[in-house]
Order: C-alpha cells, then structure tokens, then sequence
C-alpha cells in the first residue's frame, strides 16, 4: 500500500481547519467544487517568470526588455474569474519583475542559483514527506539559502520566517540531500522587493520533524467520522461552506 503524502499545503489546511482537509483531501468535493483562485494564479505567473529568469543567467544574460516580453509570452490566463482580470494582475506582475530585475542589478549576488522550482520527497517512516521550493541558492562558503516568494505579503520579518512551516519542510527535504551545509531559511515578499533570511540549525530542524510526525500522526488517527465544524473567519470565503451549512449544519454568526 503506498504510504500517505503530506506537502505543506496539505498541513497548512489541515492545522487551518480539519473540516476543510476532510472535504479537501478525503472526499471527491476537493475537485468537484474547486474553483478560480486569482491570487494563486498571480503567484504561479511570477513563480514561472522568475524561474526563467534565474534559469537563463540573471540580470547578466538578459536585458529589461526581453524579461518583460517573456513575462507577456509565459503569462497564464488559467485562474484567473475574467481577461480583464488576468490583464490586471499581468500589470502588477509586470511591475514587480521590474523592479525584482532592478535590485538584481543594483545589489548583484554572490550566491549562485542552485536550482528553480523542484520538487523535492522524503519517506519519514509511516508518510512522504514531498514539497516544491522555489529557488535554492548556494553561497561561497557552502552555505544553502530555500528562498520562497511571496506574491501577496507587503512586508515580511524574522518572526514570519522564523515560523512558517513550509520553509521549514523544505529545509527538510533539502537536509536529507545536504546532510553537511548549513542552511538558511528565507521568504522573498516581491510586492515591497524584500528579502528576510535567518539560519535554520540541526536541532531545530531535529524538533520539527518531531513536531511533524506527531502531528501527521494526529491526522492518519483522527476519527473522521466525527465532523463538528465551528465558524472561523476563514470560512467566509471557502469553496465549502454551503456543505458545512448543508451537512453538517454549521451555525452561521449572528453578525451574518
């Protein structure tokens, strides 16, 4: 029998709300009732640009102008509730890859791109382990910076790095190929073109695969047959409200 897969997303809904990975993850309504979600789909463009942009050299090998016509070329329409929508968010998109290629140009690196958007799978006993990073850098001493952008964040601090959870899968991941480089954790926001990185050290990363065993262990031996759904303000926007309404019976706020 081949062994349950968890990637960060999955996590991340399950510790947001267990109703919703029970309707996400271990019923048909997860494809059923999935529907256009323009932020992801803004995030997956500018995922894919950067990716060409590190994979062809960098501000060194390609000019303004060529990363803006290969922004226009990859752009993805799919995601997105209209065109006009999709045209949109290409402009912000455009004016983020601009002034990403510009603080390439004013603050070069000396890190080199080890990689751009990989997926990476770790067995951990009883699961997979499995997440895609989005950029790896290796530094002159051997040191490796997981660099994850961020589309929608207008600021970023230590303490977000320090505690997002799918940073800390991938380093990870990355671990069990690098068992020896020191590694470093870092979010890229690339609405205000910040970067914030911090140093991610073996017992911490010893404490959190504790801390993810115990937790994905939580999930395969909950008792999912006992649904309760409770409001949370997250509910107000999810695809699978009306069956928490309709189901489960769910009682609405009486702020609604």
């Amino acid at each position: 029998m081949r062994k349950p897969i968890f990637s960060p997303t999955k996590l991340t809904t399950y510790l947001t709300c267990r109703v919703k990975y029970h309707w996400a993850y271990m019923t048909p309504y997860g494809k059923w009732l999935r529907r256009p979600n323009p932020a992801f789909a803004f995030g997956s463009n500018l995922h894919r640009a950067l990716e060409y942009f590190h994979n062809m050299g960098g501000a060194d090998r390609l000019s303004p102008e060529a990363f803006r016509a290969v922004v226009e070329q990859l752009w993805s329409h799919a995601g997105f509730e209209t065109a006009q929508q999709s045209e949109a968010f290409k402009q912000t998109g455009l004016e983020l890859v601009q002034q990403y290629y510009d603080a390439q140009v004013q603050e070069p690196s000396a890190a080199v791109v080890l990689f751009t958007e990989r997926t990476l799978r770790r067995d951990m006993g009883r699961y997979v382990l499995m997440g895609r990073i989005d950029r790896v850098d290796e530094h002159p001493d051997g040191t490796l910076e997981i660099i994850d952008y961020k589309s929608g964040r207008a600021e970023v601090t230590e303490e977000q790095v320090r505690n997002d959870l799918a940073l800390h899968c991938y380093a990870l991941l990355l671990h069990e190929h690098y068992p020896d480089r020191p590694l470093w954790i870092a979010i890229y926001a690339l609405r205000p073109n910040k970067k914030v990185a911090v140093p991610i050290e073996t017992a911490t990363l010893t404490e959190f695969h504790e801390l993810l065993n115990r937790l994905v262990a939580q999930i395969l031996d909950d008792d999912w047959a006992v649904l309760n759904p409770e409001w949370i303000p997250e509910c107000a926007e999810c695809e699978f409200l009306e069956l928490c309404l309709r189901r489960l019976g769910l009682k609405l706020p009486n702020r609604l």
